[in-house]
């Protein structure tokens, strides 16, 4: 990733995943909310420590005073060069979904592409799909601000119950949550919850079998485990779970999903349903 300007405000700069790809052109403007993150990382030409919540505005309202009512001129440019890059970005990897959709197990990018289509565009999705995330903001169109919660940390196992709270709070929207399915096991005992207070979320599970998130970060240490393919404690293959029977359990329908012609249908029967319904899909387990 390569970004002319970078601004951070109230927030550790950046991931290091993040930052390893990173280029940092713009050193000049950043907002700290606490004194030990001025500078830490990388340098900062000015570095403004203050409240998020009062300092943002400011610097909002000088940027308007500095460029007037229209605008800055090269700020329509930009953003048309984003928006076409964003599009054609989507484009492709709607292709690569689509022409994925016969492999056996499916692809993440596919199950995510047909989730997407079988959809409303009112829902709200919860996302803690965490490593098969890749497309969930191309290919969901979000309405407004509510329309999608995730992570805002490293920690997982959130998604399930999450998925709840935000069906009490927006209960006339349909609520689709995207949990993978070692996240899933560290809240299972939410579908109880959601059985028993009758509320409608639609919970597709992304069944790899494993840790991939962890096996993804492992790898990248580049230690014992890369070198001999064996991760210790990642994978959730001996027992496979049932999730669909762990469900119904715990009083949630649910089904099983193993070819992408049925993703669509089986989103369009849980949002039908009027009450909780998981669909645990099984996807291909790889990890680069």
């Amino acid at each position: 990733m390569v970004a002319s300007s970078v601004r951070c405000a109230g927030r550790r700069s950046l991931r290091p995943p993040i930052l390893a790809q990173s280029e940092i052109r713009d050193r000049r403007k950043r907002a700290f909310p606490r004194m030990p993150r001025l500078g830490k990382n990388y340098p900062a030409e000015v570095a403004i420590f203050g409240e998020p919540k009062a300092t943002l505005p400011e610097i909002s309202e000088a940027i308007r005073r500095h460029t007037g009512k229209s605008g800055h001129p090269q700020a329509a440019k930009r953003t048309e060069a984003v928006a076409a890059a964003f599009a054609a970005e989507r484009a492709q990897l709607a292709t690569r979904a689509e022409a994925d959709a016969a492999r056996l197990p499916i692809s993440p990018l596919t199950l995510m592409h047909e989730v997407a289509k079988a959809t409303p565009a009112d829902a709200v999705v919860v996302d803690e799909a965490i490593s098969s995330a890749q497309g969930i903001r191309h290919f969901f169109r979000c309405a407004d601000a509510k329309s999608f919660f995730g992570l805002r940390g490293g920690g997982i196992g959130w998604g399930l119950p999450a998925a709840l709270g935000v069906k009490l709070a927006l209960p006339k929207r349909p609520v689709v949550a995207l949990v993978g399915d070692g996240s899933s096991m560290y809240t299972n005992q939410a579908l109880w919850t959601a059985a028993r207070e009758s509320l409608a979320v639609v919970y597709v599970i992304f069944n790899n079998t494993s840790y991939r998130i962890l096996k993804q970060r492992t790898k990248a240490l580049k230690g014992f485990s890369a070198e001999d393919d064996h991760y210790v404690a990642m994978d959730l293959d001996k027992p496979l779970i049932d999730f669909v029977g762990l469900a119904r359990s715990l009083g949630v329908p649910g089904v099983r999903v193993e070819k992408s012609s049925d993703i669509g249908p089986a989103v369009g029967r849980g949002l039908a349903s009027g009450g909780p319904y998981l669909i645990d899909v099984k996807i291909d387990r790889s990890f680069a």
